[in-house]
């Protein structure tokens, strides 16, 4: 059977629309379920076999940008991080250093959220201070209410099993 130039057109234009609509639905979804945008951290806590650790400390600093066309960039740390003595970057101490790999971390990377009765935010990790994460894929249950935006991270990089909660709020 031979196609016309107008019926390869016509298919090659409904396959494109097809394509286009499936890969656009979870940055519908996304719009729609209200998890785009800027998010500041409230709370994160790990749970391990019952024993709840707050692993930035009591009152963590972070934010989180889920950008309408597929992008992320997450940072969370302490909010009491020491300074460096010699004021500059590359010139801290071992313990200085310590500090600061032990109180943060930050990934960027691509996002989808899937998911009907339970979503999950899907994160494709191109980059993190925790180079372990590199190129991963991270699939975490997340919840939005109003302004308010509840994931959970089932492996997170302080091992030792459990999983971390992180609470957001929508930045205003």
């Amino acid at each position: 059977m031979k196609w016309s130039i107008k019926e390869v057109a016509s298919v090659l234009l409904v396959a494109v629309l097809v394509v286009g609509t499936l890969a656009g639905a979870s940055e519908v979804w996304a719009a729609e379920k209200g998890v785009q945008g800027s998010w500041i951290l409230v709370e994160l806590y790990n749970e391990t076999d019952g024993k709840r650790l707050e692993p930035f400390g009591p009152n963590p600093r972070g934010s989180m940008l889920l950008t309408p066309d597929g992008h992320f960039s997450m940072t969370l740390m302490r909010s009491s991080l020491p300074k460096f003595a010699s004021n500059v970057r590359t010139k801290g101490t071992a313990e200085e250093y310590k500090a600061v790999v032990d109180g943060s971390v930050a990934a960027i990377g691509t996002y989808t959220v899937t998911g009907d009765k339970e979503q999950i935010l899907n994160l494709h990790i191109v980059g993190s201070t925790f180079p372990n994460w590199d190129g991963q894929h991270q699939k975490r249950p997340v919840t939005v209410t109003g302004d308010d935006m509840k994931i959970i991270n089932p492996a997170p990089s302080i091992g030792g099993g459990g999983k971390n909660t992180q609470i957001w709020k929508r930045a205003k």
